[in-house]
């Protein structure tokens, strides 16, 4: 028997809260608190955009563009909250949003159809076919979400949110923890096979 997906209404899926995944952001990048959860309630937009566009039998499949590259970089960051995002997804869409990057062979083909005289988008030109996908998501984002959300995803987002941005505003990384001297002579024993380590199986259960 075959689920009926059942998508909540707008409100619902933006009015659910994680302070969490919100701070976790602004571990990530230079940014306050409160612009951290405008990117996620952007998000959640997303998330519900992407359902609603299953429950239509949208064929066209939504794709995360350049310009809202922030706010695929949060729906990573809340990915990472594994049974937070999951039991997101199953309380407003009915079923688990899976985050599907384009596979290289999807690239390949991506580049030979529209790009057929190795175009790229470096160039600032776009073949037809992409002018109309672009043109088929954008109606549907309004149409869903209204024009100011198209015009803040595909204008005020790629602005603030830049090269720039990405280049200078996201935190390095530090590891606080070193290994300790007796750990490094430990993995040096073992790698010369000085140290021997052996495991136990466990015994099988029987039922």
């Amino acid at each position: 028997m075959v689920k009926t997906i059942k998508v909540c209404s707008l409100p619902k899926a933006l009015s659910y809260q994680n302070d969490n995944v919100v701070y976790r952001f602004t571990q990530l990048y230079n940014i306050s608190f409160e612009d951290a959860n405008d990117i996620f309630g952007e998000t959640k937009k997303w998330l519900w955009l992407t359902a609603q566009a299953r429950v239509q039998g949208i064929t066209t499949q939504l794709s995360i563009k350049d310009a809202l590259f922030i706010v695929d970089e949060m729906w990573h960051n809340f990915i990472l909250f594994t049974d937070d995002y999951s039991r997101y997804c199953f309380d407003h869409f009915g079923y688990f949003l899976h985050h599907k990057p384009a596979k290289q062979s999807a690239r390949s083909h991506y580049q030979k159809s529209y790009y057929p005289e190795k175009l790229n988008s470096d160039s600032g030109q776009f073949t037809q076919k992409q002018i109309s996908s672009l043109k088929q998501q954008c109606k549907f984002i309004c149409e869903q979400l209204g024009s100011d959300t198209l015009l803040k995803w595909f204008v005020e987002f790629p602005q603030r949110y830049d090269a720039d941005f990405f280049n200078h505003q996201r935190h390095q990384m530090s590891l606080g923890w070193i290994p300790t001297k007796e750990l490094q002579i430990l993995a040096a024993h073992i790698k010369t096979r000085k140290v021997v380590i052996t495991t136990r199986r466990l015994p099988t259960q029987r039922s």
